[in-house]
This record gives structure tokens, C-alpha cells and sequence, in this order.
């Protein structure tokens, strides 16, 4: 038989065996992390994590909750690793504690409990999680941590640091540390308890704390929010111990140790509060905090002038899959119907009196070492799941994630959808500097927004880890899909292609802006438009016919080129037009480049990607100085060439 025309073996290369060979260890729990993995995971997370919070640096008060912690870890069944115990500076009652030893307590535990046993019993409850090594076991079912990395060979020994950086960093965002099961948390408290009695102290204390739990979910909820968000609760956790408890001796409390603990309070009631300080530091911004300065006419006329330059020598090429509805694929600009009114878009799209002729929005931003070219694709229909069943299906869904609204404490059933009114996407393309002629710039790198995520490329010249790139020239080549609007760069692969049921239309930038009705497969021309005189302009009058909600952006710091020097700035952004006015599928669910976020990074100011390109862009990619984050150009924030 002609070789040919036999059944080929596909044969896995051997990074795709081990690849394979570590998913199904993870998977059937073959494989734990070494406690040396373990450690260096915590550190990791540890040293994330801390960029979050407030830690109290008060050496008295520092010392007594380590020599505290260190008492327990001596009794312990793990107390040959070290620990470190370190005091957030919140008034809320939380603890917490990170794999290989790492173990944080808020003030506010310190603050409610009545003795000193109650205060041992939460430290002696997250040691006995890295004890138990519930952290540790909760990285590895994440399913974050990489193929390879781990299971075969040795986190640290595959792994670069930066990765093993990245997969802590991305544990902390997903909360993998936070939240431990029903069993892990009951298997903590006994633990906790042995540890108590071990080391001398009343383990009923532990009981008595949950009832003063309880009484404060009733009195004073948000002193234990975040308590609640991640343990169970402590009714359920009294019963759960108590039968345990009567196992252990109760022991009396220490006169030496009690003088310790009323004496760390005492000094505890001496200290400024975080939240305090934060919110006259806040108001002190606030007072010296100016609105953008508004140019004048020949200002603005010259600055637009350039930024269309500057636009349109990195203009994308944008190839636009087209779906079941090619129409709807279509890029065009808001007004495209003659109003700016947002909630008639969905119908008038369907309307062949309004011709979708092709533009892109741009804003353009400088700083003494780059470019920051953002781009923006309007649709005036998301339709994934259908043109009329998308919408159906949407109301549907949120509907029914809200009636499990407990499993929805952060309110994104709101963004359970399959197809809206109104599409904004983006891309922001950077480009190196080389004096002030925009011609003499390099393409530097290139992020684009699909669906609330933001996604990182870099074309072979830059010296830059990401994503491959495809350019003509300076000019990124972008994937459009259909339906959904997402973006990203363009591989011209078969995944791709597979979208395009309808074939493509080729996005080129030429100066005018052409209607594509009736064709496919073939270049369309578009124009460019100015963000900052159309939505920008709008957003500020807060909601209205254009914006169906708004946001309080309050003031926002940025730094600003002033000869050799970069000043910082405290400007009031105030209230903005956040999303846009459209009620198809769901109310205001597209957003303009100031409303956009990256979905895992919901704690980062609203916005900050296209209002404050370069420390975005340069946190994305962990840049070093010199690429500069101090503006020579900010039209948004009010400054002018």
C-alpha cells in the first residue's frame, strides 16, 4: 500500500508528553509541592500580596505578635520551617496565611478579642493551615500552576522567576489563598486547638471569639466582611469544635502573658489608623487637585493636527471576521445613524438607510520616551448567540445567576451576557521615540482588549517577551472576531479563518471612510476619529443620551515632564460617562476607553489603561526607568504641546 495513503501517527514531542504527564498528575492529585516549592511560592505571593495592603510597622507591637506566633509554631507538627507573623493595619477582624510560613493579622483582631487565648487562637488556626499545608495543596488544584513546572522536576528547577513570579501573582488576583474548604477550615480549628492546649493556653477560647463573631455579623457587619467572605460561619464552626474540645485540658491563663496582651493594646489605642490616615491624605489630594486645562482653539487645532499624524502612521490593519450577520460586523462610528443617541443603535444597524462606513477612534499620548496610540472599533451590535436569541438568552442567564446572588458577592452576573447594544474594543500600540518626528519612531509593542482582557504582543524587533506580531511596516495587523468584537493580533491560522463564515473585509487606513455593504473579502478604506472631541467630549456632562451611567474618577496622579525635571500632578477627572446608553441584552454593557478594565484586575482604577497608558503599559511588562512614564502630552489630563 502506497505510504501515502496510510493513517499517520501523530507522535507528541516531548515537552507536549511532559506537558500532558504533569495535567494528569495535577489532576488525580499524584503530586504535591516540595515544602522548598511550598516556601518560595509563599514568598512569592507573600511579597504580591503585600503591594495590597497596609502593614503596620510598630517594632513593640511587631515583636509581641511574633513572639506570640513563634510559641505556637514551637508545639507544632511543622515548627521546622520558618515563619514570620506581620500586623495589617485594618480595623476589620481577618487573618491569614500563605504557604511555606507566611502569616498576616489585621489590627482589628487584636482590637476585639478579650484575652489573649482569644488572639492565640486565630494565629494557632492559620498556622495550622500551613501545618496542614492547606495552601500548598490549593496552589496545585488551582490549575495554575504550568505544565511542566511542579510535577516533573521541580517548580523552581523548570520554572524561571519570572514565571513562578507570574503564576504567584495570578494565585493572589484569583484569591487561591483566601478561601480553604469546609474540611480544610474544620480540619484548621482542630489543629488550632491542639496547638493551643499544647502550648498553654485555653483552646475554649476559640468558641468564645466565634460568638463574638456572631454578635459583630449582627452589629457590626463590615467589621467582619471579609472574615465571612472566607471562612464558614462561626455558628457552624462552635459545633464543628466543640465535641474536639472536650478532648483537651483547659489551662489557665498566664498573668505574665496577660500583661503583654493589655499592654499590645494599650499601644495599639496610640497608633493612627490606616484608614484614617489614607482618607486626610485623600482630601489633602483632593484640595490641591485642578480639572484638565482646556486648550485654546489654535491650540487644540495644532495639537489634533499632530496627533492625526502621529495616528495614522501606526494605523492598524484590522481584519474583521464576518458572521452569520455581516452587517453586524461592520466597523463603523457611533453616530453613524445621525444622533448620538445610544439606545436606538441596535435597530437602526438593521436599517439600510444608515450606511456603516468605516472609522476608528484613536487618542494619542506622549511621554519623554514614547508614543501611546490608543485605537477603538465601534459595532453598533455585539451579537454573540444570535441577533435576537443572543439578547433572550442574556436576560436569561443573568437572571438566573442573580437567584444564586450568595455565589455572586462581587455582582458580575450583571456581565453575563451573549449579546448587548453598543461594542467598543480596543488596541493600544506603543512605539518608541527617536526624536519628536513621529516617522523616526519604532513599533514597540502592541495590547488589544477582548472581552475585558487585556492581551500582550511584541513584534521581533522590540527585544520584548510576548506574543508574536504581525506588521506591514509600523502598522499592526489585528484579528476583529465576528459576533463578539474581540481583538486580538492577527496569526492568519486556521482558528481564525474558522470564524470568518462569511469571509473577511481587510480595515486599512486611507483617509476616508468607505461603506462596505455587499462585499467581502476585500480591503475597505477607513478614517480616523478624534476621541477626545467625540466621547471624551460627551462623557463629561455624566449620563445623558450618549452614556448610561457614570463613574466618580475622582482625582487621579500622574507625572508630568517640566524641563529635566517630572513633576507629579493631582488632577480632578470627577464624574465621567462610564458606560454607554444601550438597553438591547442589557443595560449599558459596552464602555468607552475610560470605562475599560482587565476582568481579573477589578481592584486597579477603573479606566487607568487608556487614562494612564505608560504606567499601565509599563507595569504590564515590568519596564525598567527609562522607559518613561512622565507626559509631554496629555490632552485628557490638560496638557498640550
Amino acid at each position: 500500500m502506497d505510504s501515502e495513503l496510510q493513517p499517520k501517527r501523530r507522535l507528541l514531542p516531548a515537552a507536549g508528553v511532559a506537558a500532558l504527564a504533569a495535567s494528569l498528575a495535577i489532576a488525580q492529585g499524584w503530586f504535591t509541592l516540595s515544602e522548598q516549592d511550598e516556601i518560595e511560592l509563599g514568598r512569592l505571593a507573600a511579597f504580591e500580596i503585600e503591594k495590597s495592603l497596609t502593614l503596620l510597622n510598630d517594632e513593640p507591637t511587631g515583636n509581641y505578635i511574633n513572639e506570640l506566633g513563634q510559641a505556637l509554631v514551637r508545639v507544632s507538627a511543622r515548627n521546622k520551617i520558618s515563619y514570620t507573623f506581620k500586623l495589617v493595619d485594618s480595623s476589620e477582624i481577618n487573618a491569614f496565611a500563605l504557604p511555606g510560613g507566611f502569616v498576616y493579622v489585621n489590627r482589628g483582631v487584636i482590637e476585639a478579642a478579650s484575652n489573649e487565648d482569644e488572639l492565640a487562637g486565630v494565629l494557632a488556626h492559620e498556622i495550622a493551615h500551613i501545618v496542614a499545608r492547606h495552601g500548598a495543596d490549593q496552589a496545585v488544584r488551582s490549575g495554575l500552576i504550568g505544565a511542566g513546572l511542579g510535577a516533573l522536576g521541580g517548580l523552581l528547577g523548570r520554572g524561571t522567576s519570572s514565571t513562578v513570579s507570574k503564576m504567584a501573582a495570578e494565585m493572589v488576583a484569583a484569591g487561591v489563598f483566601m478561601r480553604f474548604s469546609r474540611q480544610a477550615e474544620r480540619e484548621a480549628d482542630q489543629i488550632g486547638a491542639r496547638i493551643l492546649s499544647d502550648a498553654g493556653f485555653n483552646p475554649r477560647a476559640m468558641i468564645s471569639f466565634f460568638d463574638k463573631l456572631a454578635a459583630l455579623q449582627k452589629n457590626q457587619p463590615n467589621a467582619v466582611q471579609k472574615f465571612f467572605a472566607s471562612h464558614p460561619s462561626p455558628t457552624e464552626r462552635s459545633e464543628n469544635l466543640s465535641a474536639f474540645l472536650s478532648t483537651l485540658v483547659p489551662r489557665p491563663a498566664s498573668e505574665a502573658r496577660r500583661y503583654y496582651f493589655t499592654q499590645a493594646r494599650e499601644r495599639l489605642a496610640t497608633l493612627p489608623r490606616a484608614e484614617q490616615e489614607a482618607a486626610r491624605r485623600a482630601e489633602a489630594v483632593r484640595a490641591a487637585a485642578e480639572p484638565p486645562a482646556e486648550a485654546d482653539p489654535d491650540t487644540l487645532a495644532r495639537n489634533l493636527a499632530r496627533d492625526r499624524d502621529i495616528a495614522a502612521r501606526f494605523a492598524p490593519i484590522f481584519h474583521q471576521a464576518l458572521g452569520p450577520s455581516p452587517r453586524f460586523d461592520y466597523i463603523t462610528n457611533f453616530d453613524f445613524d445621525g444622533d448620538w443617541r445610544g439606545d436606538n443603535n441596535w435597530n437602526n444597524a438593521a436599517d439600510p438607510r444608515f450606511p456603516l462606513r468605516a472609522y476608528i477612534y484613536y487618542a494619542v499620548f506622549e511621554t519623554r520616551t514614547h508614543f501611546f496610540i490608543h485605537y477603538a472599533a465601534f459595532h453598533p451590535r455585539d451579537y454573540k448567540g444570535g441577533e435576537k436569541r443572543g439578547a433572550l438568552l442574556s436576560e436569561a442567564i443573568r437572571a438566573g445567576v442573580n437567584l444564586g446572588g450568595q455565589y455572586d458577592p462581587t455582582g458580575r452576573s450583571s456581565e453575563a451576557v451573549l449579546a448587548h447594544e453598543n461594542d467598543l474594543e480596543g488596541a493600544l500600540v506603543v512605539a518608541e521615540k527617536d526624536g519628536e518626528d513621529p516617522f523616526r519612531a519604532r513599533l514597540f509593542l502592541v495590547e488589544t482588549l477582548a472581552h475585558n482582557v487585556y492581551l500582550k504582543y511584541a513584534p521581533p524587533t522590540s527585544g520584548l517577551k510576548g506574543d508574536s506580531l504581525m506588521a506591514e511596516g509600523v502598522r499592526p495587523r489585528l484579528f476583529v472576531e465576528p459576533k463578539g468584537h474581540g481583538i486580538e493580533a492577527w496569526r492568519d491560522d486556521q482558528s481564525q479563518h474558522a470564524q470568518a463564515e462569511n469571509g473577511f473585509l481587510v480595515y486599512i487606513f486611507a483617509a476616508r471612510a468607505e461603506d462596505p455593504a455587499g462585499a467581502a473579502n476585500r480591503a475597505v478604506d477607513y478614517e480616523l476619529i478624534p476621541t477626545y472631541t467625540t466621547f471624551w467630549q460627551r462623557a463629561g456632562k455624566g449620563k445623558n443620551e450618549t452614556y448610561g451611567l457614570e463613574h466618580d474618577y475622582g482625582v487621579v496622579t500622574a507625572r508630568f515632564a517640566q524641563g529635566s525635571e517630572d513633576v507629579e500632578k493631582h488632577i480632578l477627572v470627577g464624574v465621567r460617562g462610564s458606560a454607554l446608553n444601550g438597553l438591547v441584552g442589557g443595560a449599558y454593557m459596552a464602555r468607552p476607553p475610560w470605562g475599560w478594565f482587565e476582568g481579573s484586575e477589578r481592584d486597579r482604577p477603573l479606566g487607568e489603561w487608556f487614562l494612564l497608558p505608560a504606567e499601565t503599559v509599563r507595569r504590564h511588562w515590568r519596564l525598567p526607568e527609562t522607559f518613561s512614564t512622565a507626559y509631554t502630552y496629555h490632552p485628557f489630563f490638560g496638557r498640550f504641546r
